[in-house]
């Protein structure tokens, strides 16, 4: 069986596919819900596109399927598409993985999306600190105020 999968924030769209490309099973269900459906199909293969919460998705059905992750911007046939609904992607998914025609995304190592969070919330963060000073500093200008020392060391 093929499963195609179109994710989203709460739910997603699943179309399941035979291997003779006749369509099996339409199913919508919560995303917390996919471990029972993936359980239930396991041994097939599974097509979800790389979005921004794919990966614990991802992991829930790696246990039991053969998990492609899909890059979006290289599958143009189902982002371009004039008619798009979710169980038209899901089933297109699933098409075209039984036609071993998607183009993967690569799918980092479990520490990976870890330190890159870490990352990315340093830098945030940095940011912010930088955006405060900036608009402390406007405020002393605008106000003719100024201060000789350090205005964020020690004594400042």
């Amino acid at each position: 069986m093929y499963l195609g999968i179109d994710i989203h924030k709460r739910y997603s769209q699943v179309a399941v596919v035979e291997p003779d490309g006749n369509l099996h099973n339409e199913i919508r269900l919560p995303n917390d819900r996919l471990d029972d459906l993936a359980e239930q199909y396991a041994g097939s293969e599974a097509a979800i596109e790389a979005s921004g919460n794919y990966r614990p998705i991802y992991e829930t059905l790696d246990e039991y399927c053969d998990v492609t992750l899909v890059d979006p911007s290289k599958n143009r046939i189902i982002a371009d598409a004039t008619v798009k609904t979710d169980r038209i992607d899901a089933k297109r998914l699933a098409l075209m993985l039984r036609a071993d025609m998607l183009a993967e995304s690569y799918v980092p190592p479990d520490e990976i999306p870890q330190r890159v969070d870490l990352v990315r919330t340093r830098k945030s963060l940095v940011e912010e600190r930088t955006a405060e000073k900036n608009r402390v500093q406007a405020v002393l200008a605008r106000t003719d105020n100024t201060y000789d020392s350090e205005l964020f060391g020690a004594n400042g």
